[in-house]
């Protein structure tokens, strides 16, 4: 199963959004987890009632919308996120292809195949989000995500020096790009592609 992360510096920085426009002509099985930390909890709470998730208004329903095929909503206290995803986890059908994690805590504890970060710079940095920033694979500013239009066309930062081609060829599908669109953003941002068996890059 494919695992993408969605982390922000802030509050309404645009992770449903971002999930959303992936989320858009997608053809793996796709779920979505929602998680937030809610550390006054005396226990973690793992929702997946289609009341809840189907509610109107909410960012849980935006993403059915966009064509999640499963969403979980997660509200756990820091502590007991690990245990509260594994359950989360467990809910899951067996035949889901991709699964986005949606939060900045939740990172902590797991090893995405790719990783974005949107930073709202207008606003404080949550301390939770200091934690993931520098583990992202992609930086995309808000402002440019929310006036885009498209995802495809969104620009992006690739933050570290080099990135796998598995990770490139994912990248190009989740932002609706050709792998030689992503190749040129790769030559001109000076990331190198490693483990590339066909040469592409």
């Amino acid at each position: 199963m494919e695992m993408i992360g969605v982390s922000a510096s802030a509050t309404k920085a645009g992770k449903t959004t971002l999930i959303s426009l992936m989320l858009a002509d997608s053809c793996p099985k796709t779920a979505v987890i929602k998680t937030s930390v809610n550390n006054e909890l005396e226990q973690y709470k793992v929702i997946n009632d289609p009341k809840i998730i189907n509610k109107e208004g909410t960012d849980t329903a935006r993403v059915v919308e966009h064509g999640a095929d499963k969403v979980i909503l997660l509200e756990s206290p820091a502590a007991e996120l690990p245990s509260a995803y594994q359950l989360a986890r467990n809910l899951l059908d067996d035949d889901i292809e991709r699964l986005f994690i949606e939060g900045n805590t939740i990172i902590n504890f797991l090893n995405p195949d790719l990783l974005f970060y949107l930073e709202k710079k207008d606003e404080k940095e949550k301390e939770s989000a200091k934690m993931v920033k520098n583990r992202a694979n992609i930086k995309i500013n808000t402002n440019a995500l929310l006036s885009a239009g498209k995802i495809k066309n969104l620009p992006f930062i690739i933050q570290p020096e080099k990135m796998t081609c598995y990770q490139a060829h994912l990248l190009a599908e989740l932002l609706k790009k050709s792998v030689s669109e992503i190749g040129k953003i790769v030559k001109e941002q000076d990331v190198e592609i490693v483990k590339c068996k066909l040469g592409i890059f």
